[in-house]
């Protein structure tokens, strides 16, 4: 059985976290660890999101472990050092990673990309809002021909 972590980037848009893990987990993706990478000025946005994940997960019948990781800000050599420490234990223990880049800033989504070359990701997931009348609202609320999921890997969409 594939095992998947799923590590996200929390920084200005909770929503847009939010809402591209809800569009991952209703294409069927269902991770049994998920790690929440922010830093210090978006700590006390992370409670809201640890919620929003773990409802949408059991709407689609799963509980990942959920893990929060606070970087100081602006502090690209602390968030390598940590993408590489977990992706490490992670392809250790025998995990995929899928990575969500849509809500983080530039130092943590360039440490975590950075990372990736060494590991076992199968995704560098981005969601585009092609339109921004719909910013602060939730995934089923926005029409979806404005919302485009992409993977940077492979064949670039999400399906």
């Amino acid at each position: 059985m594939v095992k998947i972590a799923y590590v996200t980037l929390l920084g200005r848009s909770d929503w847009a976290l939010v809402n591209t893990y809800y569009a991952v987990a209703s294409r069927g993706r269902k991770p049994e660890k998920v790690f929440i990478f922010t830093e210090e000025i978006y700590r006390k946005k992370l409670p809201a999101v640890v919620e929003a994940i773990k409802t949408i997960s059991r709407a689609y019948r799963f509980t990942p472990e959920i893990e929060t990781i606070v970087i100081p800000n602006n502090s690209f050599l602390e968030a390598d050092k940590r993408f590489k420490e977990l992706f490490q234990r992670l392809e250790s223990e025998e995990y995929i990673i899928g990575l969500d880049i849509t809500s983080g800033r530039k130092a943590l989504a360039a440490a975590a990309v950075v990372q990736v070359r060494d590991f076992s990701v199968d995704r560098i997931i981005y969601m585009a809002l092609l339109d921004m009348d719909f910013p602060n609202r939730p995934y089923m609320m926005i029409p979806r021909h404005m919302q485009r999921l992409k993977n940077f890997l492979g064949d670039g969409d999400v399906e």
